[in-house]
């Protein structure tokens, strides 16, 4: 094969109008950016370099392989001669993909050339893959294939990246990819994933042009264009996309960067390194890449990060003009304290820079721990609680008790955080960590509402805290009240007319106490009033029949307002927390009359002398059947001999067995009144009974005698 090549093999540009032999016209032109640069092959053997240089050529790069059987034997001079001039130079391989495998033809360049030292000169290797010089050709019997070689886009960009790993493992850096776009769009199918090779993209504009065309999608800018191969320079002319000093850059040390700080951060859960600087790819300077962080900790284990390094760091871009995106401000979160070690490395796609180590000594570190243990209610006649049991360690204050956060979640969603302090006696978790047995919490919440409750606990430390976890419990409702509405009547007392309700009521989950009753009267006027009364007269009967204590009896007085139709309603109210509600007893409904009249007799009337005056004394009865056993009052109307009419008011209380035997009554109901009377002549005499009852029907003639004076 090395013979079938020539003495040249391959050359740079298989469509380049040089190669294809359509040159017309030696160009002059360049572009109006950039620093320009040439590359030649055997095939311009006799370079004037210092022609070129005068000419404002700064790099080169030269030909030094072909596949595993070809070295160029003008490598040596062209590359010695472009350096003596001052120029910055490189090498490139001519792949054949087919020929052998990517790494087989990294070793080989690099055995013949293809090497790469940062002394600032070197710039570094290239892969030159385009189109199959020998496409269509037998040689030595082997069919070199078509002008993708005969493979696949997923074979080529296998090749690819093997050649390309193999050059990063034996030069540190990875080559720049050569090629054209149509032909990588033809015969790789344009994949991804190459950005982080430099690209040197061949396009031919025929004239004064700024514009390399249209790039693999893998980037989005080039490192450098050959945009002409017939001049003005020998070979090919290129530029590159940058000034100078980035082309320096570019062929010196891959990377640049700052450790800047190394500090301990916290949040309410974890502790974290916090790790600053910066760090640019000078080969790539306006893009963001990685910067490499690896930690020792205490126990002498080492953890790699990678954080990409795309911060705000406009001071980086004020001193070195790399742009402002290069700086990294990373949180790396650590769990044990003690001494930490940590490494910064800067990254490019041509190697690494180590930016140094500092060392950090963090306490404090370990988040508190605890157990949730177990959640339960606990249910008392008078009270219903939620039981939360675990423990709660500080680990950075161990010594010392810790609290734990309780988050209760009641059924009507709304959230109250309780804090518990976690000092109770447990020796299990002592024995089980080390630090101390009085860590632990018992904590009792008191509830209002049944239904299913939600609770979450924390263990609170000095710098952070740490969830124990959650847990639900559903919390059912004490029974309601037991009760009956036993009867309504009403009462009768002098100038008072109420209603009587009576009945029972017990709270069947704390027996022992005196529950409300609450009762609503609705008038006959319509409207309704509610009085609140509790259940605390003996009831032996009721206390036998459920085998209960306490009093529970009721007898509600309910002042009435008039006569009419009324409605008593009775509730029994719990006094258990979480009843499931108030129990109705029922409504009865009373009819409000009138009273009778009050019934009486006038017995007898005649003249009394007393001390020498003499009287008209009145003797009878009267009492008022509503009220039969008050006094009620007795009116004394007398007409004078001489026509006039006058009124005297008693009181009808005086004993008078006979009657109460004859009505069944009790009390004083008799009356025998005196007036003083000084005229001559006959005296009418009538006496009245006076009702009491609140809606009496109004008064009653006793009767009515006459007699001479």
């Amino acid at each position: 094969m090395r013979a079938a090549a020539g003495p040249g093999g391959a050359q740079m540009g298989q469509r380049s109008p040089r190669v294809q032999g359509a040159v017309t016209a030696q160009g002059s032109w360049t572009p109006t950016f950039g620093i320009q640069g040439l590359d030649v092959s055997y095939y311009q053997a006799g370079v004037d370099w210092q022609q070129q240089w005068n000419m404002g050529a700064r790099f080169a790069y030269v030909k030094a392989s072909e596949g595993n059987y070809y070295t160029s034997p003008s490598y040596s001079s062209q590359y010695q001669g472009s350096r003596a001039v001052g120029m910055i130079r490189g090498a490139y391989h001519f792949a054949i993909p087919n020929w052998s495998s990517g790494a087989d033809q990294a070793n080989y360049f690099v055995q013949n050339g293809g090497g790469w030292s940062s002394d600032g000169a070197t710039l570094p290797p290239v892969l030159d893959i385009e189109f199959n010089p020998y496409a269509g050709q037998t040689i030595n019997g082997v069919y070199m294939g078509n002008t993708c070689y005969d493979m696949s886009p997923a074979q080529l960009t296998s090749w690819v990246q093997n050649f390309g790993n193999t050059m990063r493992s034996l030069t540190g850096r990875l080559p720049m990819i050569y090629t054209n776009t149509s032909w990588w769009k033809q015969c790789t199918g344009d994949p991804a994933g190459f950005g982080d090779y430099p690209l040197w993209v061949a396009s031919y504009p025929g004239g004064p042009s700024n514009d390399a065309g249209i790039l693999p999608s893998s980037w989005a800018n080039y490192s450098m264009w050959q945009y002409s191969s017939t001049g003005p320079f020998s070979g090919d002319s290129d530029v590159w996309n940058g000034d100078y000093a980035s082309l320096q850059r570019f062929a010196g040390n891959p990377a640049r960067g700052s450790f800047d700080s190394l500090s301990l951060v916290r949040d309410t859960t974890s502790a974290y390194l916090r790790v600053t600087g910066w760090s640019v790819d000078l080969s790539r300077p306006w893009v963001s890449t990685p910067v490499n962080i690896s930690v020792t900790d205490p126990v002498n284990v080492t953890t790699g990060y990678s954080f990409l390094a795309n911060a705000y760091r406009p001071d980086v871009d004020q001193a070195f003009g790399y742009g402002p995106a290069h700086g990294f401000d990373n949180n790396i979160q650590i769990t044990a304290s003690g001494t930490y070690k940590v490494c910064a490395t800067a990254v490019s796609v041509n190697g690494t820079v180590d930016l140094g180590c500092k060392s950090f000594q963090a306490n404090g570190v370990e988040p508190p721990i605890g157990s949730f243990d177990t959640l339960g209610q606990v249910r008392a006649p008078d009270d219903v609680s939620l039981r939360l049991t675990g423990w709660a360690i500080d680990r950075a204050n161990p010594q010392t008790a810790s609290f734990a956060d309780a988050y209760v979640t009641d059924p009507s969603g709304q959230t109250t955080g309780y804090r518990i302090t976690a000092n109770t006696s447990r020796p299990d978790v002592g024995s089980a960590t080390g630090y101390g047995s009085n860590h632990g919490f018992d904590k009792s919440i008191s509830l209002s509402k049944a239904g299913t409750y939600h609770v979450c606990t924390y263990a609170i430390g000095q710098y952070y805290n740490t969830a124990l976890g959650c847990k639900d419990i559903t919390v059912g409702s004490n029974p309601p009240p037991k009760g009956y509405y036993d009867s309504i009547r009403i009462s009768q007392a002098p100038g008072a007319a109420n209603l009587v309700a009576t009945g029972w009521a017990f709270d069947p989950t704390n027996t022992a106490a005196s529950i409300p009753v609450h009762v609503y009267v609705q008038a006959p006027d319509g409207s309704n009033v509610g009085t609140a009364f509790t259940a605390n007269q003996s009831r032996p009967d009721l206390n036998n029949a459920f085998g209960i204590t306490g009093n529970h009896g009721f007898s509600a007085s309910l002042p009435t307002k008039g006569t009419g139709t009324y409605t008593a309603c009775a509730y029994a109210i719990p006094v258990a927390p979480l009843a499931s509600g108030n129990t109705a007893l029922g409504c009865m409904s009373i009819q409000v009359s009138n009273t009778p009249v009050p019934a009486g007799y006038l017995d007898s009337v005649g003249v009394a002398s007393v001390s020498g005056q003499a009287n008209i004394r009145a003797t009878g009865w009267t009492y008022d059947p509503a009220v039969p056993g008050s006094s009620n009052p007795v009116h004394v109307y007398i007409t004078y001999p001489d026509g006039s009419r006058q009124g005297y008011a008693f009181t009808a209380n005086v004993s008078r067995a006979d009657v109460n035997n004859a009505f069944g009554i009790t009390g004083n109901h008799g009356y025998s009144t005196l007036v003083p009377v000084t005229q001559r002549g006959r005296y009418t005499v009538c006496t009245y009974g006076i009702g009491i009852a609140q809606y009496s029907s109004g008064n009653a003639l006793a009767g009515c005698q006459s007699l001479n004076y």
